[in-house]
């Protein structure tokens, strides 16, 4: 009898040991999984470095025209240049606007002018007495020095500055003035009322060269509202 009491409480005591392992290796089990979880969790919430990016490259600088003096010349009548002598306006190539857009190359930009627009190419009358290149450039050169205007550029407009605005918006707003063939001259003349932009382009052998005029201004509001008089007129 004392042999089978001994045997039945060495047996619950190794149930009971037995019960307390298996707990103990659950919760060892369970608290492993939640600090897997944990970390898993925090590793998918770090978020990604974003790459680093280039800051932006900042455009060149233009034409600072307030280091242009003032000048009080006498500028005559708009457009205010004449054509060399015995040389005439080819009026089917030349333009002329109260208002419009003007891409000036200032030497390194091209620079947008809204006003009056004069676009002129000259021709020779006779191709036994045209004008040679130098002989353009310094003639314009002389009249613009008399009118106190400052030379801001002298050099053919490279590629990739045409490239900018468009072969097609350059040609429109700028004709034989933006050229990557011919060397343009520009000049300033800054008055206290005036800022008038001057572009010389000799043209080549043949002897015919452009002259672009460009004198910034407001446009002049020309439309209106139609008055309710003049509706019932009609």
């Amino acid at each position: 009898m004392k042999t089978t009491i001994r045997l039945v409480a060495s047996c619950a005591l190794l149930s009971l040991l037995a019960s307390c392992g298996a707990k103990d290796n659950a919760e060892e089990t369970t608290a492993a999984e939640t600090t897997t979880a944990t970390t898993t969790t925090e590793t998918a919430a770090a978020p990604e470095a974003a790459p680093e990016t280039a800051a932006p490259t900042a455009p060149a600088a233009t034409f600072d025209i307030s280091t242009v003096p003032v000048s009080s010349a006498n500028l005559g009548q708009y457009p205010y240049l004449s054509g060399l002598k015995d040389y005439k306006v080819n009026t089917s190539n030349s333009e002329a606007y109260e208002f419009e857009l003007a891409y000036i190359f200032d030497g390194q930009n091209l620079v947008p002018v809204e006003g009056k627009v004069s676009q002129r190419l000259f021709d020779p009358n006779d191709s036994d007495q045209k004008a040679s290149e130098l002989m353009i450039s310094r003639n314009y050169a002389a009249l613009l020095q008399d009118l106190s205007a400052t030379k801001v550029s002298s050099a053919k407009v490279p590629r990739e500055i045409i490239d900018k605005v468009g072969s097609e918006e350059a040609y429109k707003h700028g004709k034989w003035s933006l050229s990557t063939d011919h060397v343009t001259d520009t000049y300033l003349i800054r008055q206290k009322d005036k800022e008038v932009w001057v572009q010389v382009t000799p043209l080549g052998s043949d002897g015919s060269y452009n002259i672009t005029v460009a004198e910034r201004a407001a446009m002049p509001q020309q439309a209106t509202v139609i008055p309710a008089a003049d509706i019932k007129k009609n």
